[in-house]
């Protein structure tokens, strides 16, 4: 019994985590549940956290004093890419193809324009 409501509450804190958006709050939360389940749990609650656990992902970024606003160069990072965030980035890569799509249209209908212009300008 004491075991299922762990799980409850790691569950609740991770979600939580993830609706604020703290990456790497969200990774030591998920390591010390894995250490609990691997301790007190069984092996499909590890594969179930292991499931969660995200890829570690190497960023470069300008950094900028924020005083002066001068560039100082670039600062490497580390970025977190959880599994079940991916269907945020699916939804965000549709929104790209559809405004992708929209462009192309849009250049589309301006060269349709620009030839009836200039079939206008050769009767003129």
């Amino acid at each position: 019994r004491g075991v299922k409501e762990a799980r409850t509450i790691f569950d609740r804190a991770y979600n939580r985590l993830k609706e604020e958006g703290l990456k790497e709050e969200r990774v030591l939360l998920l390591d010390a549940w894995r250490v609990f389940e691997k301790t007190k749990g069984d092996v499909a609650g590890v594969s179930a956290v292991e499931r969660k656990m995200p890829r570690r992902i190497k960023k470069k970024r300008m950094q900028k004093d924020q005083e002066t606003g001068a560039e100082l160069g670039w600062e490497e990072y580390f970025d977190y890419h959880f599994p079940d965030d991916q269907s945020d980035a699916s939804n965000n890569l549709k929104i790209l193809e559809m405004a992708a799509k929209w462009k192309q249209a849009q250049a589309a209908a301006a060269d349709d324009d620009d030839d009836d212009s200039d079939s206008d300008s050769d009767w003129s």
